[in-house]
């Protein structure tokens, strides 16, 4: 907030109350308080529209942040103005310092909240959990003196004029000195009453945001809980315990400090206990995705190919006697790119026997692929290679009848069904992450 200090002055008198002089400072300040309960009740907080699933959150963070800027910039514009209700003794000094008490410590309270959000927003957002929304930029907050017009975030009550207007002179009693209101006219509302309705709105308005803020966990935890479900369901269809898998090494850059853990307001049990879920969950999907990312889950061919031959026994092509086939076989054309399935190094590239041509990519967690028959090698050993790295082409070098790519997935170099870990990437790819 920008604060501007104002050097205390005593206020002239007013009949209808006393002849007690009251500081300006103080007087200012509560009236302030006042005007901005007004403004702050007129922006568009009820007009908070939930606009799409994915991108509720980052849409709430933009909103906030809009508004908090502008009734910052807002603050300077309307001190002028504040002047003319600054005596004390119009107001109802004891309840409306209470109201605005209670009011000022839950807005802190919705600060800190708001804080909680926006880091979980960028923690979604950085991890790919939930779609980017563009943050609105210093430079683009109204500044004060300038109209802020409606928009389909949000909308404020018009900016006060910065031309100073004289300060309204004290009302007399009827019949004083002649004067008084006249027959027919209708008196204006006392200041007090204005200033009770305006923090009635207030009231009203933080409890909406209170509850946006809650709507928005409430939309992050139903993506992660879906994007958790699917994650597991693919995690099952490979046959491995997620548990005994090791998620990748992240690296931050230089970050430390010591650990400070978050406090809540006890008395916020309902965003208290949907944090608590949350968090827990969030680093579940995290570490989740991590461990999928490692997985050879992608076909090591573009396009569908058809199985020549599965994994598992088998009648073998040249002895016609039974025999264990190690691994799929793909129907393709000479010359077709081959693929790495997953991240991972180089740790064979030679040719190799029955094999051929044949590359070993070594992953995480124990698990190795092999690719056989090819007719050129596209990678030397100690290459660090992506999911989609070309490692090789088709071919028929090695025991082989025809063109076609021998694929194999193993565990500890004992080999499995490679279909598991296909099946589970076309589950993924039907359900995007």
């Amino acid at each position: 907030m920008h604060h501007q200090s104002q050097t205390a002055s005593a206020l002239p008198t007013i009949g209808l109350v006393s002849h007690k002089t009251y500081t300006l400072r103080r007087s200012t300040m509560l009236a302030g308080l006042a005007w901005l309960a007004l403004s702050t009740a007129c922006s568009g907080v009820a007009g908070w529209y939930i606009l799409s699933r994915d991108d509720l959150a980052a849409r709430l963070i933009a909103r906030e942040t809009t508004r908090q800027y502008a009734y910052e910039d807002r603050i300077s514009a309307l001190r002028a103005d504040i002047d003319r209700y600054a005596s004390r003794a119009l107001l109802d000094q004891d309840g409306v310092e209470s109201r605005v008490d209670e009011l000022a410590s839950r807005q802190a309270e919705l600060e800190s909240r708001q804080s909680l959000v926006a880091a979980l927003t960028d923690t979604m957002q950085s991890n790919g959990l939930m779609s980017a929304a563009k943050l609105p930029l210093r430079s683009q907050v109204i500044k004060p003196g300038e109209p802020i017009r409606a928009s389909g975030v949000t909308s404020f009550a018009p900016i006060l004029p910065n031309k100073p207007t004289p300060a309204p002179e004290a009302p007399s009693l009827r019949g004083a000195d002649g004067g008084g209101w006249q027959s027919g006219e209708t008196p204006p509302e006392p200041p007090a009453k204005r200033v009770d309705a305006a923090l009635t709105k207030l009231d009203g308005a933080m409890t909406r945001t209170s509850d946006a803020q809650l709507a928005a966990l409430k939309d992050m935890d139903e993506t992660l809980a879906a994007s958790q479900k699917r994650l597991r369901s693919a995690l099952a269809e490979t046959g491995l315990d997620a548990e005994r898998l090791a998620a990748p090494a992240t690296s931050a850059g230089g970050m430390g400090g010591p650990f400070v853990p978050v406090k809540l307001d006890s008395s916020d049990g309902a965003f208290a206990a949907s944090l608590n879920t949350l968090q827990p969950r969030m680093a579940s999907v995290i570490r989740l995705r991590g461990v999928i990312e490692q997985l050879p889950l992608a076909r090591p061919m573009a396009g569908d190919h058809d199985f020549t031959s599965n994994f598992g026994y088998r009648t073998d092509p040249f002895t016609r006697g039974l025999a264990m086939h190690t691994g799929v076989d793909f129907r393709a054309e000479t010359g077709s790119p081959i693929m790495a399935t997953a991240p991972g190094k180089v740790v064979a590239a030679e040719y190799n026997g029955g094999y051929g041509n044949m590359v070993e990519v070594e992953h995480a967690n124990g698990l190795s692929t092999r690719y056989a028959h090819m007719s050129a090698i596209s990678v030397s050993i100690g290459q660090m290679v992506k999911a989609g790295t070309v490692v090789g082409r088709v071919g028929t070098t090695g025991r082989s009848t025809g063109p076609h790519l021998h694929y194999e997935t193993r565990i500890n170099d004992e080999p499995v069904d490679p279909t598991r870990f296909l099946r589970a990437g076309g589950k993924l790819l039907a359900n995007a992450l």
